[in-house]
């Protein structure tokens, strides 16, 4: 007797787009742990940079808090879709006050603050035009 197996439904875009994105920037926050694993706060905080951007412990796992849900809310397309919104308005919030300071919310420590408000920026429109190209699709159909 042949078990049966429900079809699968082929993912979305943004589903694979957001697993795509988060991936790198999960990898990069690895990579940012491992090059300053410390967990120090304020202007002060050590930091290295890894492909340009300040990285600490801190700023990794915030990196690991915004990016890992991306995997569950790839399960449901339309979850993808929100999930991604969230994410490019967070990221371009961030970006934003990045841009003004080097210690956001006296948390993060960004001497070089310009790299790291342009990584937050770049990564925030990528999310929100895998909103848009998604939405718009789902509008041709």
């Amino acid at each position: 007797m042949e078990a049966a197996a429900a079809p699968r439904a082929q993912w979305t875009f943004a589903q694979w787009g957001i697993v795509v994105l988060a991936a790198l920037q999960l990898a990069w926050a690895v990579a940012g742990l491992v090059a300053e694993p410390s967990f120090d706060f304020g202007d002060g905080a050590s930091t290295q940079r890894v492909l340009g951007v300040d990285f600490n412990g801190v700023h990794a796992l915030s990196g690991f808090l915004l990016f890992l849900p991306a995997f569950y809310f790839a399960l449901k397309p339309r979850w993808a879709v929100l999930y991604a919104v969230y994410v490019a308005v967070a990221l371009i919030a961030s970006g934003i006050w990045a841009i003004f300071s080097t210690s956001p919310a006296g948390i993060f420590s960004f001497p070089n603050n310009g790299a790291d408000a342009v990584l937050h920026l770049t990564t925030g429109v990528l999310f929100g035009m895998v909103a848009a190209i998604q939405i718009r699709m789902d509008r041709r159909i």
